[in-house]
């Protein structure tokens, strides 16, 4: 008996070790969010080249992503969150440098978190209440954080641009489409205003009602708010600027009611919408 017991011991040992190595970036326990694990190693000039590679392989057009594909082959996105646990933006790093590493670390983690729990048809289902968002934990620059942590402590806090809304995708169909190339600083700034150029004018996000004066939106206007506020006064404001000019003068001209779209929490999984079709 007791042989089997120090076996059973051992077997749960190893498993927990191997899972240990196996997701050095990922945490599930009831540690603080946020609190050091290890020593941090900074640095300013990260590349995000395996990111990259991974969303030019695995991310079609349309931002859908080859799940099935990626948990298959996921050595080099692995890789990268090896690098992501041990480096973060130095204080001496420039705002474009900071934002794209955020935003980079933070769809790759979600990536990650779905692999993880891959195949689902939602990160709701992954963890009830919110949990796929707030409880799971990831190593980043040698802490741990959740990915509510990367949005609203770090992106929204430190950066405050409304912008980000619209690079940051949550691994649903509602979200914008995650783009197949990693965000650099040198492309930083027009590639933020095309995401939200496209988002804005894509009908199934935003559209306008003329003939009933309504304005249908994303609930990202909607929970948000006070972010486009903040830099535009209403978010109105801030959706005509890359509205087509005609659009922009009736929301100037005229009122209108907003509606918030419902927002779709589907995967954004190739395999999804073929499946839908």
């Amino acid at each position: 008996m007791r042989s089997t017991i120090h076996w059973l011991i051992g077997g749960v040992t190893v498993l927990c070790l191997g899972t240990w190595f196996l997701y050095p970036n990922r945490i599930e326990s009831g540690e603080p969010s946020g609190k050091e694990v290890q020593a941090t190693k900074t640095n300013s000039e990260f590349s995000h080249e395996l990111f990259d590679q991974v969303l030019r392989k695995y991310v079609n057009p349309q931002g859908l992503v080859d799940y099935a594909g990626l948990k298959s082959d996921s050595g080099t996105l692995e890789s990268y969150l090896n690098l992501l646990a041990v480096n973060a933006p130095s204080d001496k790093a420039t705002f474009q440098t900071g934002l794209a590493f955020w935003i980079n670390a933070y769809n790759a983690l979600t990536i990650k978190g779905v692999l993880d729990h891959y195949p689902t048809t939602s990160v709701r289902k992954v963890k009830l209440f919110g949990g796929f968002f707030s409880r799971i934990k990831f190593q980043v620059g040698g802490r741990s954080y959740t990915l509510d942590n990367i949005e609203h402590d770090i992106i929204r806090y430190d950066f405050s641009d409304p912008r980000v809304h619209f690079a940051l995708v949550c691994a649903s169909l509602g979200c914008p489409i995650l783009e197949s190339r990693a965000f650099v600083p040198e492309t930083l700034e027009k590639r933020l205003d095309n995401a939200t150029a496209n988002f804005i004018n894509n009908p199934e996000k935003v559209r306008l009602d003329r003939e009933n004066g309504v304005l249908h939106l994303s609930q990202i206007f909607e929970w948000y708010t006070e972010d486009f506020e903040d830099t535009h006064g209403t978010v109105i404001n801030f959706i005509s600027e890359y509205l087509p000019e005609v659009d922009a003068a009736f929301l100037k001209e005229e009122e209108v009611e907003i509606q918030y779209l419902e927002y779709d929490w589907s995967l954004n999984a190739q395999s999804s919408v073929e499946e839908q079709k």
